[in-house]
């Protein structure tokens, strides 16, 4: 909130300062009171590139039949549009999500449909302006299933423009490659490497789908963003306030995408904290100060794990989500400086507007041992907590335990490139645990 004021406003009568002349002031302050009566030519108009405020639209002077004029509601139009879509839907498939898109939308359409960023180009600007774009109805408005036209829409993309896009595209929420028909075909399919792009990007979106739809149900009990920028991790951190290049996917995956054209080399930001290659699991130690990173090939994309999580990842992707709920789990638990970390996970039958059943389970990880508490009863079928690995670890364990046994050294596997092991755990996904190494 502002500061109070210190001394009541000026009034409204109040002279100007001498020497100020603004003959047209006291005019426009007229028609501003004057009921209505030039709303076609308002004093405070947009700088329409169309012409006129209402051409090519809605006449601002048209009165609805409640009684309010187009001039207050003209910005509403979309998302009651979009918002009547969304009711006739529901009550064709009652009890079940709808899924509606718009491209028009304002204050309070998050809660009921999701939007796409609007008819762009097949540019490198406006591929870097989408991250700002999604970010900001992500993270500020409220719109959580945001996203871009992947590729660009209007005019012709290129194979690289495609490639990095295909791969940033994964990291959107609403993720759609799309453009115009006189633009030429984009699919992900014409180039070899863009095909390769987006399977790796999609390998991994599908793998975090359960991790990112915790974050979706978060979102929707409290408003916490899905996506953010990295000042909302690290609000101290004055050099993170003007980055709009990079973000979080939920509150802890970092995703940094290449944003220049015919370059395989980004600067990423790394905040003071540890993170940890989503792929390699190699460790980070972030100074809070940009790393150069090199041969970034077009088919990939920079991800990191922020220290102090646990995720839970499919143990594989899938063609589809119905697919995708067959694949058992895996936890990647990534310690931060301390040697801890946190994690969640929420499961729902993913179609029901009010849910009958629910699963959800808690991990907490502090001094080596890592403990998993699981409620609710929605039936996850024969799906299992397959492996744990830890990250961060600089020598292999001597011993793992889970729930107070001793694991066969066979169960074990510590990898001394990226510093991590992995155990095979092999617990119901019902089922709560304890996993202890020294």
């Amino acid at each position: 909130m502002p500061p109070s004021r210190t001394s009541p406003p000026p009034a409204s009568t109040l002279s100007l300062p001498i020497g100020t002349s603004v003959p047209s002031l006291a005019s426009n302050l007229l028609k501003r009171d004057s009921m209505y009566t030039n709303v076609l030519n308002p004093p405070y108009t947009i700088n329409n590139a169309a012409g006129n405020l209402s051409d090519r639209t809605a006449f601002t002077n048209v009165i609805h039949s409640n009684g309010l004029i187009e001039y207050d509601t003209h910005n509403l139009y979309g998302t009651m549009m979009s918002s009547t879509t969304r009711d006739a839907m529901a009550k064709r498939r009652p009890g079940l999500r709808t899924f509606v898109i718009t491209r028009s939308t304002f204050a309070g359409a998050g809660a009921q449909v999701g939007k796409w960023l609007g008819d762009n180009l097949s540019t490198w600007e406006h591929y870097r302006n989408s991250i700002a774009g999604m970010l900001g109805f992500a993270s500020l408005f409220q719109v959580p299933e945001v996203g871009s036209d992947v590729c660009g829409f209007g005019a012709n993309t290129t194979e690289t423009l495609c490639a990095r896009w295909a791969t940033l595209g994964a990291f959107n929420p609403f993720y759609r490659n799309h453009n115009g028909d006189t633009s030429i075909s984009q699919e992900f399919y014409r180039w070899p490497t863009v095909a390769q792009a987006a399977r790796n990007a999609i390998d991994m979106r599908y793998r975090l789908l359960d991790y990112f739809y915790t974050a979706l149900h978060q979102a929707h009990l409290d408003g916490t963003p899905v996506l953010q920028p990295l000042w909302f991790q690290y609000p101290k951190d004055a050099n993170t306030y003007g980055i709009d290049l990079q973000f979080f996917f939920g509150d802890s995956v970092l995703v940094s995408p290449v944003t220049q054209e015919n370059v395989t080399s980004v600067y990423v930001y790394f905040p003071d904290d540890v993170f940890y290659d989503f792929k390699s699991y190699a460790v980070t130690n972030g100074a809070g100060a940009a790393v150069d990173l090199s041969n970034v090939d077009y088919t990939q994309i920079p991800v990191h794990i922020r220290g102090g999580v646990v995720l839970p990842l499919r143990v594989s992707s899938a063609y589809t989500t119905k697919q995708l709920r067959k694949k058992d789990f895996e936890l990647v638990v990534a310690p931060d400086r301390s040697g801890k970390a946190s994690g969640s996970l929420y499961i729902d039958d993913g179609v029901s507007i009010t849910q009958a059943k629910t699963y959800t389970a808690r991990y907490t990880y502090s001094g080596k041992q890592l403990k998993v508490s699981t409620k609710g009863s929605f039936d996850v079928g024969g799906l299992k907590y397959r492996t744990v690995k830890v990250l961060g670890v600089q020598n292999a364990p001597s011993s793992v335990s889970l729930n107070g046994h001793t694991l066969a050294s066979s169960a074990i596997a510590y990898n001394s490139t990226s510093h991590s092991v992995a155990v095979n755990v092999t617990q119901p996904l019902t089922s709560s645990f304890t996993l202890k190494w020294t």
